[in-house]
């Protein structure tokens, strides 16, 4: 019999028990000599007539939940009398059978001395091991009664990979967490540094619809987002231990977010289904209750998002077709729980409920080679023909109309940055994108262009003006820098090259060859109004074309040169932060459905 089936058994006596209100911790079932008594072997007999099971196996079982019930009470007096609880942990070991250990320890120790016991019963080192209890991983610095640990607990063990491949694996997964999360710490701490910047921090409702986030929070979200990300490709890789490890982190994470952020995303429902997956994958039949919780929590937020009957789902998206693939899978976990919690009438609606929609989402499989020779990922290909009814030809226009709508919007973000860079003018009213490209192609460079139009509000002719005879006006505008961060390599040098023999005069008056070379460009190689430009240290020349002010150069040269590393470092922490976050946001959507099948099969079987 194997671990399922055994357990079905069990939850099959324990209702036949409560049912007729059976205390086999009492005489006439339990004999002083610890033997098994013949009561016990009668009631065997009458419930193997019943359940029609063999009768061996059916005394088996209830000698087990005999033994269960005398250790608790054992282990209830025990801690009255000396405070010890008996904490009841289940290992999963990799290509192992689980363990159950039992342990005695006062409440009042911590987290880590819990750790280290277990690791030592198992054997193994304690940095391979992570404890979960109802739903949070133990924490090593807070005592088990802080942590609502109380006599009888059951806890899950996790025993992390032992083989050099997988402590590589692991080593590589944790290094890549800890770049990821320095990555969020650096761009949240220089949030200051791009107020106006948030193609890093966006996040999107189910129409599309930027969401508005608390600065406060968006490192927490970022985190948790980053670590569900890793958490999924643990799972993919069937690593569930350590999946779940960080699935539960991910968790904590966006549960510092307030909770109307993320009620119009389902990052939240979708991370409650992950978790939920894991602890099946891990037969970890102790976090039933845990699992329920977090899915009525999905539920609850699938209805909220998409609509009772995924109506607001429709009217978005036109198709609920993929979108489907989490309501089976929630249909199916939560058949799964009503199974463990011996709610069989529930549990066979629910699991029918999940069948019929695994039947909904199958995929021509040649359908799906067809599509990937066109280009397409394997999982583009199987949410393209879920969306098109299986219809290949219309599969593909789909997936072009939707590569096309996401470059579109991508250009319109990108489009409505540069507008917001280019800020406003002293009216008011917008700088004109138009006019600064039309200035930068008369040889001015972009910083140069807004600062004037600014100043003028958007007349050209007088922008030019003021350029050429009054540049010391455009001296004190201050609020450039993201001008200047998006100013590219082009439009830094003017059309105009300057003539060395006028960057030879100013260099003898104490410039530096850089500056006087921009001044030039600047000034249509005039050398007065170039000399007007280096005095009064506008147009992106660095603040020392002045060599009286030597001092005050240096500084201000150390300060934009910091800028410009912080610059880099962002960028760089936005380049792998993206590659930690899924590159395909329907990805969840898309796998082949396989495991949900089996597993599907397995708990029908069982009803």
């Amino acid at each position: 019999m194997d671990n399922l089936e055994h357990e079905d058994l069990l939850i099959k006596l324990r209702a036949k028990l409560n049912e007729e209100k059976i205390k086999l911790w009492e005489s006439p079932y339990v004999l002083e000599s610890g033997e098994i008594s013949p009561s016990l072997k009668e009631l065997a007999d009458k419930y193997s007539k019943t359940l029609k099971i063999d009768s061996d196996t059916v005394l088996e079982g209830l000698y087990e939940l005999q033994k269960h019930s005398i250790e608790r009470l054992k282990a209830n007096e025990e801690f009255e009398e000396t405070g010890c609880a008996t904490l009841r942990v289940k290992a999963t070991i990799t290509g192992e059978r689980p363990r159950l250990i039992k342990i005695l320890k006062p409440l009042s120790l911590k987290g880590e001395d819990l750790i280290s016991s277990v690791a030592e019963l198992l054997d193994v080192d304690q940095k391979r091991i992570k404890l979960i209890y109802n739903g949070k991983l133990i924490n090593c610095n807070t005592s088990l009664e802080e942590q609502g640990l109380k006599n009888g607990a059951q806890l899950m063990a996790l025993v992390m990979a032992e083989s050099p491949e997988q402590v590589k694996k692991e080593d590589n997964m944790y290094k890549e967490m800890k770049s990821t999360l320095d990555d969020v710490t650096l761009l949240t701490e220089y949030i200051d540094d791009v107020a106006d910047d948030e193609e890093y921090m966006k996040l999107e409702d189910q129409s599309g619809k930027a969401v508005e986030l608390p600065r406060s929070e968006r490192k927490s979200l970022l985190i948790g987002l980053a670590l569900h990300e890793r958490g999924r490709a643990a799972a993919k890789n069937k690593d569930y231990a350590l999946a779940l490890v960080l699935l539960l982190e991910a968790d904590r994470q966006l549960n510092e977010c307030r909770s109307s952020i993320l009620s119009s995303v389902d990052n939240c429902a979708v991370l409650q289904l992950d978790i939920a997956w894991c602890y099946l994958c891990l037969q970890n039949l102790s976090s039933t209750n845990d699992a329920a919780l977090r899915l009525a929590r999905a539920e609850k937020s699938f209805i909220a998002t998409y609509g009772e009957d995924h109506q607001r789902l429709i009217a978005l998206k036109g198709t609920n077709a993929n979108e489907r693939v989490l309501f089976m899978r929630l249909y199916l976990l939560q058949g799964v729980v009503a199974f463990h919690q011996n709610k069989r009438e529930e549990a066979r609606r629910l699991l029918e409920k999940a069948e019929a929609e695994l039947n909904y989402l199958k995929v021509d499989e040649a359908a799906v080679a067809t599509l990937m020779e066109l280009g397409w990922s394997e999982g583009q290909a199987r949410t393209g023909l879920r969306a098109s009814g299986g219809d290949l030809d219309r599969a593909h226009q789909l997936l072009e109309d939707k590569r096309g709508e996401r470059e579109r919007a991508r250009e319109r973000h990108k489009v409505d940055r540069e507008q917001r860079a280019l800020g406003s003018c002293a009216d008011g009213s917008v700088v004109n994108a138009g006019l600064v490209r039309a200035l930068q192609g008369m040889g001015f460079t972009r910083r140069l262009a807004v600062m004037a139009l600014r100043h003028t509000n958007n007349d050209v002719t007088e922008a030019v003006r003021v350029i050429q005879d009054h540049p010391e006006l455009l001296a004190d505008d201050s609020d450039l820098s993201d001008i200047e961060d998006m100013e590219t390599q082009s439009s830094n040098d003017s059309l105009l090259e300057p003539d060395n023999r006028l960057v030879a005069e100013l260099e003898a008056m104490g410039y530096p060859t850089e500056n006087a070379r921009m001044a030039l460009r600047l000034s249509g190689n005039q050398v007065n109004k170039a000399v007007d430009l280096l005095v009064a240290g506008c147009c992106g020349l660095c603040d020392g074309a002045n060599p009286s002010t030597s001092a005050g150069v240096s500084k201000k040269k150390v300060k934009k040169e910091a800028k410009e590393k912080r610059k880099k470092e962002r960028e760089m922490a936005l380049r792998r932060l993206k590659n930690a976050i899924r590159a395909d946001e329907d990805d969840y959507l898309s796998g082949s459905l396989a495991e949900e099948e089996q597993f599907l099969v397995q708990y029908k079987s069982l009803l």
